[in-house]
This record gives C-alpha cells, structure tokens and sequence, in this order.
C-alpha cells in the first residue's frame, strides 16, 4: 500500500480526493490528512508518507513553504489545487503530477498509476541497494563456521580450516588444516550451498574444495593439487567453470 497524505485547508475537497481514491485508485491507504502547513508538517513527521497530495494556497501559506521547511523531501508529490498558474514552479519541486479542480477521475487515476509505478522502482531499487551493501559487508566470524554432527561429538569447525570435503556415498569426509577426519552422516550435496558461498568449489560430484588451499591445476590432466599434495580429479564438465572461477581469486 501507498501511504498518503492529503494537504487541503478545505474538508469538502479533503472529502473529495479522499472518496475518489477509494473509488478509482487501488493500493492508497490514506494514513492522515491536514488543513495547514503547520498541521501538514506535523503529520509528515509522524507518519513519513511515501505520497503527498498537496494544496497550494493554504492560511498560514503555500505548499511551497512546506516543502521548502521539510528539506530534503523523502516522499512523492502530486499537487492538487485550483490554481493553475503555478504548474511550472510545482514541477521544479519534482512534483508527479499537477492536477486541478475540479478534479478529473481519469486524471487523478493516471498521475497515482505513474505515482505507484515510481515509488515501487523507488522501494525495489532501495532493497537492491541494500542487498548489495551487505553483501560486500566481510562476514562476521560465527558466520564462517560451521557444525558437524557425528553420533558421538559436535565439532565447530572454522570454514577456513577445511581444506576439502569427499563424498562417501551418503557420508562426507571432511579433511581439516589440522589433519583431522571428520565423517559426517550426511551426502555432500547438503553442504554444497553453504560452502560455495565461502571460496568452495565442486570440481568433481564426489570432490568440494576449498580455493584457498589449491596449489596446481594440471589442466591437461584434469586434476588440482591442494597444499597436503592431495590431487583431485576435475569433471571435463566444471574445467571451463574452475578456470573462471580461479579468474576471480
């Protein structure tokens, strides 16, 4: 839903807008309306609006000194007003739209369309940004650690430490820095997700390892030599991959 402000000094035009957007205008939900700049500002604050349908001329000023006392404007606008003369100074505060009274349904329908179009991109690309943001963000220790369950012992193992894990059949082996086994009670597909996000790749169906410790990549043998001197074979299928992937370390 679009949270709207309407701004008019006058309750039967208030009146108006607020039953015509209920009428032809899905996804607003009026959260307050106001019938002064002072009162306009106030309920702005309290409600940080992602729209304003905004009068011009009101007894304590102009829409225009609300804008300008409320700077910068984190909201879209869409003057509505009777004055038509106004219209270029409205556009230089980027309003959406400029409508007058007596207000046309078809008009107002458009300019809350091209509003909703806006401030959805707006939202999408704020959550875009967002998500890109924490994804640059270095991972927090806990994160790069992961639990191994065995049916005698929980191991809390630090990712960076696992230099390569070898599917078992419904079983993985993980081989640690330390030189430690670790067998698992799980098929290493269920760790695959997890581990590629960390520098991991599954060069074979039955091998994951960990970049870091990769030494060698014999391309015409197909096998990578990680820092224990351990080769693992590469599926003709990933070498292609392995090599764009070993581009970007």
């Amino acid at each position: 839903m679009i949270r709207t402000i309407i701004i008019d000094d006058e309750s039967r035009s208030r009146e108006t807008l607020r039953e015509m957007l209920r009428l032809y205008c899905k996804g607003i939900e009026v959260v307050a309306e106001a019938e002064s700049i002072k009162s306009g500002i106030e309920a702005i604050s309290r409600h940080n609006p992602d729209l304003l349908l905004l009068d011009i001329k009101m007894p304590d000023g102009t829409g225009f000194d609300l804008l300008r006392s409320i700077m910068p404007i984190s909201f879209r606008i869409i003057f509505v007003t009777a004055y038509e003369e106004y219209a270029i100074k409205a556009f230089r505060y980027n309003a959406l739209d400029y409508l007058t009274k007596p207000i046309d349904p078809a008009e107002l329908q458009s300019a809350i369309d091209k509003a909703t179009a806006t401030i959805e991109n707006e939202n999408i690309n704020e959550r875009l940004k967002k998500l890109l943001l924490d994804y640059m963000k270095p991972q927090p220790a806990e994160n790069r650690r992961l639990v191994l369950k065995t049916s005698e012992t929980i191991h809390i193992v630090d990712i960076d430490k696992i230099i390569r894990c070898e599917s078992a059949r419904n079983y993985t082996v993980f081989y640690m820095e330390n030189k430690e086994k670790i067998l698992i009670s799980k098929s290493i597909k269920e760790f695959s997700d997890t581990l590629e996000s960390h520098d991991f790749y599954r060069v074979h169906h039955s091998h994951l390892i960990n970049l870091k410790y990769l030494v060698k990549f014999k391309r015409d043998e197909l096998m990578c030599v990680l820092s224990d001197n351990t080769e693992i074979p590469v599926a003709t299928r990933k070498r292609d991959e392995l090599l764009k992937a070993l581009r970007t370390l």
